[in-house]
């Protein structure tokens, strides 16, 4: 079962992606697991993470050096904030595997949770659901 905080290798849709018609990610990438419902326990929220620094309008953090060790990510990497994909996981064939490369501290959670609610707020989080 996926758990918060950990790191997945996922066929991540972009938003963009998505509005221009695209069903499927071009590339598995490293995504975080930051929201399960517990309404929904089957769905989970996961949010891209790249290695190119995010252009200046996204709502991006940076990983410290020691929460990418963590995650088994390389550094510099960032996780975007302002979209997700959600995702039912007995429903998912975009995982590359279920199986968690890594995952975030505790803190580094709270810290993306508070950013991904900042982004919520200012009304600029996009949602992409793949069920």
């Amino acid at each position: 079962m996926l758990e918060r905080g950990e790191i997945v290798r996922f066929h991540y849709l972009w938003a963009r992606q998505a509005e221009a018609g695209e069903e499927s990610g071009r590339k598995a990438r490293p995504a975080c697991i930051v929201v399960r419902t517990p309404g929904n326990p089957g769905a989970v929220y996961l949010f891209p993470i790249t290695s190119q620094q995010p252009q200046a309008q996204r709502v991006a953090l940076s990983f410290p050096e020691m929460e990418c060790r963590r995650a088994g990510l390389s550094f510099p990497c960032w996780i975007i904030v302002d979209e997700y994909n959600r995702v039912e996981v007995d429903k998912a064939f975009d995982f590359e595997s279920t199986r968690p490369i890594g995952n975030v501290s505790a803190a580094f959670l709270q810290k993306i949770a508070a950013a991904v609610k900042h982004a919520s707020s200012k009304r600029v989080l996009k949602g992409v659901s793949r069920s």
